[in-house]
């Protein structure tokens, strides 16, 4: 039984992101990426847009990388009831204190009608 559950859920959100005409990674994108010089912990500003036609849950995950291309921290956020055509603006914080100056990628994008 548990197993059907699981194979349910992971069909769900497969089919949530499967929207080829609008992917989720295309509704998001990072505004700004900065390290805060007291508490040293690594910051995107990211905007959600959502181009579908549904209301939707938005997990999204972020690494922060060194200018050598070392994942130094990695962060996410989870923004519900995000409404068709609606943009919504958030901030991901890293996880881990950092002392150089990193640039941001998103890493995954999850949508999920709610």
């Amino acid at each position: 039984m548990v197993v059907i559950v699981v194979i349910v859920v992971v069909l769900v959100v497969v089919a949530a992101n499967d929207d080829t005409d609008h992917p989720p990674s295309d509704d998001v994108r990072i505004t700004s990426c900065t390290v805060d010089s007291a508490t040293r912990q690594a910051t995107a500003r990211v905007e959600i847009h959502n181009h579908s036609s549904k209301a939707s849950t938005y997990g999204v995950s972020v690494e922060f990388v060194a200018a050598n291309g070392t994942r130094v921290s990695e962060g996410g956020t989870l923004s519900s009831t995000v409404a068709p055509g609606q943009t919504v603006r958030t901030e991901v914080g890293g996880v881990d204190r950092v002392a150089q100056k990193v640039t941001c990628k998103v890493t995954d994008v999850t949508r999920v009608a709610s």
